[in-house]
């Protein structure tokens, strides 16, 4: 898996419980916290997956990082494929 779909893994571990993941903001400290990869590595991360319209990006009194339905999408996409590989191990 590409690195920043982890971080998108990472987003999405974060909101998936919420009743509304898309709408809810995610801390960049949530992300940092759940991760390996050093802070530059995640914005870059970040950029991409924004890009990509996976994410939106929104500052306000602090950076926070919403999951787009495209996001959740792709996660659940990403998570199926590499569950139907580890089968076929």
């Amino acid at each position: 898996m590409a690195p920043h779909y982890q971080t998108l893994q990472t987003i999405y571990e974060i909101v998936k419980d919420d009743a509304q993941p898309t709408t809810f903001l995610c801390t960049t400290r949530d992300i940092i916290l759940r991760q390996v990869a050093g802070w530059s590595s995640i914005e870059k991360h970040l950029e991409l997956l924004e890009l990509e319209k996976l994410i939106v990006i929104k500052k306000l009194d602090r950076v926070v990082v919403c999951i787009t339905s495209a996001g959740i999408e792709t996660v659940q996409s990403l998570s199926y494929h590499q569950h139907q590989h580890s089968d076929q191990a």
